[in-house]
C-alpha cells in the first residue's frame, strides 16, 4: 500500500471495488451513489484514515493570510537583502493559497528607527509576524504583546531563549563564536593577540547575534587555555586615522601573528582600513569574518581574509515564511529552533557555494 498521504482516488476506487467515478462522488458529495458502493468506499477510508486534499479544500474556501515581516531596511549586496529575498520568493511561492507577506523595515543601528516601523505595523492587521530580533528588549516587548493577542510569530537571524515565538530560524550565534575562535586561533596560536573591530556607525548598537557571537568566542578562550591579549577597536568607516594607530600599536606589540574579527557581515569595512596600512604590518594579521555577501567574498579570494562563515540568509527567510504557511494552511506545527548550516567558507570553495538553490 502507498503512503496515505499519496494515496490516489483510482487507488481506492480498487479497494472499495467500485469506479473512481464512484469515489470522487462519494469523496465530494455530489451526485448519487448507492448506499452500498459508499458503505464500502467509506469502509476503505476509513481503513486508510484517508485525509481530502487539503490543498484543494483550502483554496476552495477563498481564505487570505496576511504576514509582516520587520527587518532591517539593506543596502544592494548586503546580508539582510538575501535574507528579504528569500522571504520574497517563499511568498511568492505561497500566493497561490492568497498569501502575502508586507515588510517592516528599519534601521538596524537605530532604536528609534525600530519603534517607528512597528507604529506603523501596529496600525495595521496581520495573522503571522516573521521578526528580526536584533534589538533585544524591545523585541521581547512586541512578543509579549503578541502573545496577548494569539498572533503566532517566527524570530529570523538570533534566537531569544524564554519566549513563546512559534519557531526560529537562523544560526546558533554561540556555536558561531565558538567556531571563529578555533579556527583564528588555530592560525594565530593560543598565546597571539586577538582583536575585536567593532564597526561604528551613527548609532551605537550591538545586536542579540553579535553578543551571542562574542560570548562563544569568549567562551571557546577560557576553556582552552588561551593566554595572549585581547584587544577591542572601533572601526570609523569615514575616519581610519585613530583605528589604524591603534591597530598598528598592537601588531608592532605583538611578537608573532595577530588575529582579528568582526563579528556582523561588516569584516568589508575593516579591510578598507587595512589598504591604508604599510604591508608588512598587513601580513601578520589573520582575520575571519561573517556572511557570505559580495564584498566579503572577494576579501577571500583575494586572500584579505583567512575565513567566512555563512548562515544562509536567505535559506532562513524562505524557510521562515514556509513555516509560517504550513502552520496556518495546514497546521503544521514546526520545530521549535531551526538553525541554518554554519558554512565555513575559504578562497579554494568560495565560488562553489551559491551553487546550491533554495
Amino acid at each position: 500500500m502507498k503512503d496515505n498521504k499519496n494515496i490516489r482516488i483510482i487507488d481506492i476506487a480498487k479497494l472499495a471495488e467500485v469506479s473512481p467515478g464512484t469515489v470522487d462522488r462519494v469523496l465530494h458529495g455530489r451526485g448519487k451513489v448507492s448506499p452500498e458502493k459508499k458503505a464500502k468506499v467509506e469502509k476503505v477510508l476509513k481503513e486508510i484514515n484517508y485525509e481530502p486534499n487539503m490543498v484543494a479544500r483550502f483554496l476552495a474556501s477563498k481564505r487570505s493570510y496576511r504576514f509582516a515581516a520587520i527587518t532591517p531596511s539593506y543596502s544592494e549586496g548586503s546580508y539582510w537583502e538575501l535574507v528579504c529575498d528569500g522571504i520574497e520568493r517563499a511568498t511568492v511561492e505561497l500566493r497561490k493559497f492568497n498569501i502575502s507577506t508586507e515588510f517592516f523595515q528599519f534601521d538596524q543601528y537605530d532604536r528609534s528607527s525600530f519603534n517607528k516601523a512597528l507604529k506603523a505595523f501596529k496600525q495595521k492587521k496581520f495573522d503571522g509576524v516573521l521578526i528580526a530580533t536584533l534589538f533585544g528588549e524591545h523585541v521581547i516587548k512586541l512578543s509579549q504583546e503578541l502573545d496577548e493577542r494569539e498572533i503566532p510569530y517566527i524570530y529570523i537571524d538570533s534566537g531569544i531563549s524564554g519566549q513563546n515565538d512559534l519557531s526560529y530560524f537562523g544560526g546558533d550565534s554561540f556555536a558561531s563564536g565558538t567556531i571563529a575562535a578555533k579556527l583564528l586561533l588555530g592560525q594565530v596560536g593560543f598565546d597571539a593577540d586577538v582583536f575585536f573591530a567593532h564597526i561604528r556607525f551613527k548609532y551605537k548598537e550591538i545586536s542579540v547575534q553579535m553578543k551571542t557571537r562574542e560570548q562563544g568566542f569568549m567562551d571557546y578562550l577560557q576553556k582552552n587555555n588561551y593566554k595572549g591579549r585581547i584587544h577591542h577597536i572601533e572601526v570609523d568607516p569615514d575616519n581610519h586615522t585613530q583605528s589604524l594607530k591603534e591597530l598598528e600599536n598592537i601588531i608592532k606589540n605583538s611578537s608573532g601573528l595577530v588575529g582579528g574579527i568582526v563579528l556582523n557581515s561588516r569584516i568589508y569595512e575593516l579591510i578598507g582600513l587595512l589598504a591604508e596600512m604599510d604591508k608588512s604590518l598587513c601580513e601578520k594579521i589573520r582575520l575571519i569574518g561573517h556572511d557570505a555577501i559580495e564584498q566579503n567574498m572577494e576579501a577571500l579570494r583575494n586572500s584579505q581574509v583567512s575565513f567566512i562563515l555563512s548562515q544562509r540568509p536567505e535559506l532562513q527567510g524562505y524557510d521562515a515564511v514556509k513555516a509560517m504557511g504550513n502552520y496556518f494552511l495546514f497546521k503544521q506545527i514546526p520545530e521549535k529552533v531551526n538553525y541554518m548550516p554554519i558554512d565555513i567558507l575559504i578562497k579554494e570553495n568560495v565560488d562553489f557555494y551559491n551553487n546550491y538553490k533554495l
